[in-house]
């Protein structure tokens, strides 16, 4: 499959862009610290983790990417509920239907590219979509992530530069030396204070008022 990919991506150098292609050996390699790829081809029939349960713990991890299932001997079809963004390619690969198939994810790429945050700890990396987030709450090296479903997830940076990575985010506003918001699910404001739809409240510093109050008309 990497030699396929590799020539696939020099016949594209000129229209689409090369592509860059990782491979790994192992689950762990992949599960544990995932890149957001365009594409994972998953063809593994370990029964300690096929490629459904790989697809799966990708999933898990808050990646959307496109998962192709290379199949052989284990027909991943019949393995259990679908998984979104499934794709299947049954073996020996042919080379117009890969051509096929890259062409499909370019495209649905550039039409319905949805945009999700990189978190880690010390344990995994992950990536969370910004509407199922709350706010951030924070100090030292330990942030809480607080989601919509009411659970609460650790991420391992300070605060003050998750506030710099979520530039791309302009929802999100912060608001305190150890709080970040989701403008879009505030529920009141109060004299330099914010309820959240969760009902909690937060102290909001004078100069980062009147900007949140904007982020609020503009994302409710």
């Amino acid at each position: 499959m990497e030699r396929l990919l590799s020539r696939e991506s020099d016949k594209r150098v000129n229209t689409t862009g090369g592509f860059y292609v990782d491979t790994f050996g192992g689950v762990d390699a992949i599960v544990k610290s995932p890149i957001l790829y365009d594409a994972y081809f998953l063809d593994s029939t370990d029964p300690v983790c096929d490629s459904y349960g790989i697809a799966k713990a990708v999933r898990d991890k808050g990646i959307l990417s496109p998962v192709v299932y290379c199949i052989s001997t284990i027909d991943y079809r019949q393995s259990g509920p679908e998984l979104p963004g499934s794709i299947y390619m049954d073996k020996p690969i042919k080379v117009a239907e890969l051509s096929a198939v890259l062409d499909e994810i370019i495209r649905n790429k550039k039409e319905n590219y949805i945009p999700t945050i990189e978190l880690r700890n010390q344990y995994e990396t992950f990536y969370i979509k910004p509407e199922d987030i709350l706010y951030f709450t924070g100090g030292g090296y330990t942030v809480d992530v607080h989601m919509t479903d009411g659970s609460i997830r650790q991420a391992t940076c300070f605060i003050d530069s998750l506030w710099r990575d979520l530039y791309s985010f302009p929802m999100f506003q912060y608001i305190s030396p150890n709080t970040i918001v989701n403008a879009t699910y505030v529920a009141g404001l109060g004299p330099l204070s914010v309820m959240m739809r969760d009902s909690t409240k937060h102290s909001v510093k004078a100069k980062y008022f009147g900007i949140l109050k904007k982020k609020i008309a503009r994302y409710q």
